[in-house]
């Protein structure tokens, strides 16, 4: 689905990235870890289009993407959920999902406004709200709505779970797990070890811009200790 290999990025005259491999599989759930200012949110960046990549190479689905621009990287299905949710602030709940509304793929169960809100209810509750008004944590639901609704095949969460309140985070994860079984690929970063080895098939350590240990939940569990020490949780 998405392979990385060898990716460099930075901004301006900083590098940030020298050296970033992962890899998310069909139906798969990949995390990327490591402490701030490690080089996740550029990784993901560069995935998007954001930032040019300064070497490496990106695949979606077998085909490059490195330099693509970033309206194009999400017209081949990849829907971000960015760190911060930058929800479109004066349009409604509604208006915010419908904005990004796209059936590309022709799924035999694409995302809909009903599917969404049978997702999340409370964005149904709240669908003539504008999206200033919401919480959180319903910001956070909409950013995810909103992803959806371009009906991607890999979905990637910039910081899951930040700041929002344990309630929250808790749906958000089962959103996750649902979303998982319904066999769409995922790549998640956040800073919660225990709701991620619940829920990933793979992971993705980074330490000043290279990864540096990756492999499936079990060998997490195996290795916990060394990993611990380089996402210090």
């Amino acid at each position: 689905m998405l392979e990385v290999f060898g990716l460099k990025a930075g901004y301006g005259g900083s590098q940030v990235l020298h050296d970033v491999s992962l890899r998310v599989g069909e139906g798969e759930v990949a995390t990327l870890l490591g402490r701030n200012g490690m080089g996740k949110t550029t990784t993901v960046r560069a995935v998007m289009g954001l930032n040019a990549p300064r070497g490496g190479e990106l695949r979606f689905r077998g085909q490059a993407i490195a330099g693509l621009p970033p309206e194009k990287v999400a017209q081949l299905g990849i829907g971000l959920v960015p760190e911060g949710r930058q929800v479109f602030p004066t349009l409604t709940v509604k208006e915010n999902l419908l904005a990004t509304a796209a059936d590309r793929f022709r799924r035999p169960n694409p995302w809909t406004l009903p599917r969404i809100y049978k997702l999340f209810p409370r964005l149904q509750e709240r669908q003539n709200q504008s999206a200033r008004t919401l919480s959180g944590g319903e910001q956070q639901m909409l950013a995810i709505g909103r992803a959806l609704m371009t009906n991607p095949w890999l979905l990637i969460l910039d910081e899951a779970t930040e700041g929002l309140a344990p309630v929250i985070r808790a749906e958000i994860w089962q959103t996750l797990a649902a979303l998982k079984r319904d066999g769409l690929a995922i790549l998640v970063i956040d800073k919660n070890l225990s709701a991620l080895k619940a829920l990933a098939d793979r992971h993705h350590v980074l330490e000043k811009g290279e990864t540096v240990w990756t492999g499936s939940t079990a060998e997490l569990e195996r290795d916990i200790e060394r990993v611990r020490g380089w996402i210090g949780v």
